[in-house]
């Protein structure tokens, strides 16, 4: 049995070109709103297993129709996509119930493997998830991939003690007596994870970011993402 897929999106253009890339996949669109007006009708509807929702919305915006419209007891997972996102975004999104988060632009297959996750967890997997995720997400990191659990863990210890660390001597330990592994372990993992991204969407961000093409280092890409949520941290306080 196919997936059953509803959108709510204004672009025309990019519904066009997702609905192209998931029935490549066995998944079926049973219903399109490009407006809040129009979601309203096919939220009355309940007939599919998805809904992609995106935020920014003529008439009725994409939170208005969760805070309103939604139904707290609805039998289909809901996947939200902006192009903006922040850590109270994301807490409110929880607690109206949306099943995962996606920043855009955003890569098809990533979109199709966020469909199939949501469908095989019975709780939302957004309670799991932080704004650094979603950046790991959209520049091209695998979250099944070590490296990416052990840069993210890093991140959060740095964003705790409020200050940089020596990666061999005090994060890279710390990482390893975490998830139970060989230090040597780690550096190669995270190395591996960049590695990969860099060919995905890393590059792009990093130059826009740092004006560089040369990949960074893990200490450059760890420092880099500790920089950039303690400038949040300090403007949200």
């Amino acid at each position: 049995m196919s997936i059953k897929v509803a959108i709510i999106e204004d672009s025309k253009a990019y519904v066009s070109e997702v609905s192209h890339y998931l029935k490549t996949h066995d998944i079926e669109i049973v219903n399109i709103g490009y407006n809040g007006k129009e979601a309203l009708e096919i939220l009355n509807t309940d007939t599919f297993d998805v809904l992609l929702l995106d935020l920014i919305l003529p008439h009725i915006d994409g939170m208005t129709l969760l805070k309103k419209y939604i139904k707290p007891n609805k039998k289909y997972k809901v996947i939200c996509m902006s192009a903006f996102v922040s850590d109270d975004l994301l807490k409110e999104s929880v607690s109206l119930g949306v099943d995962y988060f996606l920043i855009k632009p955003l890569e098809f297959d990533v979109l199709l493997n966020t469909i199939q996750r949501v469908l095989n967890n019975n709780k939302p997997i957004i309670a799991e998830i932080d704004a650094i995720d979603l950046l790991l997400e959209k520049i091209g990191f695998s979250y099944n991939l070590n490296g990416y659990k052990y840069i993210k863990y890093g991140v959060q210890i740095m964003l705790e003690h409020s200050h940089n660390m020596q990666l061999t001597k005090e994060l890279y330990p710390r990482i390893s007596e975490y998830f139970n592994v060989q230090s040597n372990n780690v550096e190669r993992s995270i190395r591996h994870a960049i590695k990969l991204a860099w060919d995905k969407d890393l590059k792009k961000y990093w130059y826009k970011q740092e004006n560089s093409y040369v990949r960074p280092t893990n200490g450059e890409f760890i420092i880099h993402l500790y920089q950039l949520y303690k400038d949040d941290q300090i403007k949200k306080s």
